[in-house]
């Protein structure tokens, strides 16, 4: 009978090194930016596959057994190597040529940078833009991403990181709804129907900030998608907490308006972070739309937060 020489799966593989190298699931998950859950499946259907137990698991460790410790040892170099081959093939492939791939959250991109990224290819002509809009963590040694547009708290090791502005909650509806009733203060949001993105808390605690006894809402509709939320309000659909960075635009054009305009933004606990890797800010193309969102979103840093 011939022996079975068929590869195990080499996503299996790579989650079970992961995991050898940092002798934990949770920190193998973080890396790999996949549940916990995911790890331990992944390894258990290789320990399947290969008929052997790579792990010995405790309730608060793992321990690699003998044959999991002699896989760790090969593997690890095999997935050092192809790192650096991908990331060396990748910049050769695109090095002098103008092109960037730029990762960025879906609402952003569609809020904010894309309408005003009509200036940068004015400028750069010649530059030619990929835009993959996620809320996906890239790996930037794996994934074929130049630089990333990021909201949060500005921890991404081995990157050179730029913070870009704060963000802050404003409450906006559309002319259309204040005219036939406008509140006159927060008290007055009892009874009307409440807009929010996937923050469930927001207005809750926007509205104890303002000093509202009971602060629940009684009406509210969840819409996870920011940029969808902002469109709500924009319809008339209700009264939204929303992130200043999604609807300066609209309140520059009227189809918006700051229901309290003399309350100040509240802070989110987040931020915009420019994020990539130090080698690919060497390549004129990358740098040029860097320095461009840079001061681009200078607007947003002086106007958020006054």
């Amino acid at each position: 009978m011939a022996e079975n020489t068929t590869l195990p799966s080499l996503h299996a593989l790579h989650v079970f090194e992961a995991a050898a190298r940092h002798m934990s699931f949770t920190e193998a998950s973080r890396e790999l930016h996949i549940t916990q859950t995911a790890v331990s499946h992944q390894v258990k259907a290789l320990e399947s596959e290969l008929g052997v137990a790579l792990f010995r698991r405790g309730p608060r460790h793992v321990a690699l057994t003998p044959v999991g410790r002699a896989w760790a040892a090969e593997l690890g170099p095999i997935f050092a190597q192809l790192h650096a081959a991908h990331g060396k093939l990748r910049g050769a492939s695109r090095r002098g040529q103008g092109e960037i791939a730029l990762s960025i959250l879906p609402s952003f991109a569609s809020r904010w940078l894309v309408p005003r990224l009509g200036r940068f290819l004015d400028v750069h002509p010649r530059i030619e833009l990929r835009i993959s809009a996620s809320e996906h963590l890239v790996d930037f040694a794996t994934e074929p991403v130049d630089l990333g547009i990021r909201y949060g708290t500005g921890r991404y090791p081995g990157l050179a990181v730029e913070k870009l502005t704060d963000d802050a909650w404003v409450v906006v509806a559309a002319p259309s709804l204040l005219a036939r009733r406008r509140p006159r203060a927060p008290r007055d949001l009892r009874g009307q129907l409440l807009l929010h993105d996937d923050a469930p808390d927001a207005w809750a605690g926007w509205l104890a900030r303002q000093g509202v006894p009971d602060a629940s809402p009684d009406r509210r509709t969840e819409i996870s998608d920011s940029s969808m939320l902002v469109e709500a309000a924009v319809r008339g659909q209700g009264i939204a907490l929303a992130r200043w960075s999604l609807i300066v635009d609209e309140l520059a054009t009227g189809r918006l308006e700051l229901v309290f305009p003399r309350i100040a933004p509240v802070r989110t606990d987040r931020a915009y972070y420019l994020a990539a890797p130090r080698e690919n800010l060497r390549r004129p193309a990358v740098a040029a739309f860097w320095e461009w969102v840079r001061r681009e979103a200078a607007t947003l840093r002086t106007r958020a937060l006054q």
